[in-house]
């Protein structure tokens, strides 16, 4: 695709009686075509006694239906292309496929059943708690994603945000059928429903094929909307863990999806901390050589959002790296960027976002999970001209004010209590 492609549209998009929400965009040059359902459910959703729920619902969904084996249902993705997967967040759950053109109403048919039709019976269940168990811990073993999820719980302790997307072990271990049944009733209603198409598609066949799979689901969501949260500062949170490095999470307030404050943040991002040009990564690593492993992020979920600063280093280099980091974020926020790094961040981004609105896979994620969770549609030219519109000065007030906020800090790793008022 050339770039005027990537920037033009024409995009279809309807709604069934039931509420459910349907948008498409034909890319006809293709021989493939890109579907995701998304429902607006994820962790963020779940009550207090309901924690891992929205991610156990969507193993479910591929362990049989009322008229599909779960083995039945593994040779049938094979059979398309062993793509189809599904994912679970902290604001929506997404089923998604890519198959070729031809078989777009087949792998409709079995991504309507996983959704629609779940048998959810207790020996799958019983194996499944066992396996999400091992998923859990496997995310334990990992210190770089547990050190996030950490810092992001401590910022928005006893709010929605809070829950792990995982859950807990103990409460996996307690769930029942009756209690996906109950959360599903809630959650999995067609006026939470999106899905987005994009490829090689005939559109009257689409329209018929979703009427005809989708247009009996009924229902409407108890589920409360999501209030807007803020971050908390100063939250503190050190585990002790036998590694050989400690890992370190500096967390600051950032922007709810969708709200244009976003396109400056990751700039800002851009210059301080998510490439190898980036001055945390030059300063620390190449500079000093401190760490392996220096970047910046943000989180941007809905109603909420962080940015963080993240490292990891051996014991006896920890605090400097610590000091550094906040040195480089503060001179940011005393002096701007400069006219190189604000102009090679804007190439950067533009490379990157036009690169990545080439597939079909890409532009059907972006359509359904605006359309999921604001209920908007955003052109790629608007989201293109959004960026490009970000200002030097915009980047210099940002960064003022998030320095402005007290840090929140995280801190894994071997005797972690002992970093208590390192900031």
């Amino acid at each position: 695709m050339n770039q005027a492609q990537i920037l033009s549209e024409n995009r279809t998009r309807w709604t069934l009686p039931n509420g459910l929400r349907v948008v498409c965009e034909p890319l006809p040059h293709l021989a493939t075509v890109s579907v995701g359902i998304w429902i607006h459910t994820g962790s963020m959703m779940e009550g207090p006694d309901e924690e891992g729920l929205a991610h156990f619902m969507e193993h479910m969904a591929f362990k049989s239906t009322l008229t599909r084996s779960t083995q039945r249902i593994a040779e049938e993705t094979d059979l398309l292309g062993g793509h189809l997967n599904a994912c679970t967040t902290k604001d929506y759950t997404c089923y998604y496929n890519k198959v070729i053109a031809e078989d777009l109403t087949h792998t409709l048919e079995l991504m309507g059943d996983l959704v629609l039709n779940p048998a959810l019976p207790e020996d799958e269940m019983a194996r499944e708690r066992s396996v999400i168990c091992e998923e859990i811990a496997m995310e334990e073993d990992d210190p770089e994603g547990c050190i996030n999820e950490l810092l992001y719980q401590a910022q928005f302790e006893g709010t929605c945000a809070w829950h792990p997307i995982l859950g807990q072990k103990e409460q996996i271990l307690r769930y029942t059928p009756d209690s996906l049944r109950k959360f599903r009733a809630a959650h999995y209603t067609p006026d939470r429903c999106v899905i987005s198409v994009c490829g090689c598609y005939d559109e009257g066949r689409l329209r018929d094929d979703i009427q005809r799979i989708f247009s009996a689901w009924s229902g409407e969501s108890s589920s409360a909307p999501v209030p807007e949260l803020q971050v908390k500062d100063g939250r503190k949170v050190f585990v002790d863990r036998d590694l050989e490095q400690v890992h370190l999470c500096l967390g600051y307030p950032g922007f709810a999806f969708g709200k244009k404050e976003n396109f400056t943040l990751d700039m800002l991002s851009a210059i301080l901390g998510t490439s190898a040009s980036a001055r945390l990564f030059q300063r620390i690593r190449e500079e000093l050589g401190l760490a392996y492993t220096v970047y910046s992020y943000s989180t941007s979920v809905e109603g909420s959002g962080c940015f963080a600063l993240y490292a990891a280093a051996s014991p006896e280099n920890g605090r400097r790296v610590l000091d550094e980091m906040q040195s480089v974020f503060q001179e940011m926020a005393e002096k701007g960027v400069t006219e190189e790094e604000y102009e090679q961040a804007r190439k950067m981004f533009r490379v990157n976002f036009l690169m990545s609105h080439e597939t079909s896979g890409s532009r059907m994620m972006s359509m359904g999970h605006s359309l999921c969770v604001l209920d908007q549609l955003f052109t790629s030219r608007e989201i293109l001209e959004s960026l490009e519109s970000v200002k030097r000065d915009d980047i210099l007030n940002l960064a003022r004010q998030l320095v402005s906020h007290k840090p929140s800090l995280a801190v894994l790793g071997r005797h972690a209590e002992s970093w208590k008022g390192s900031i």
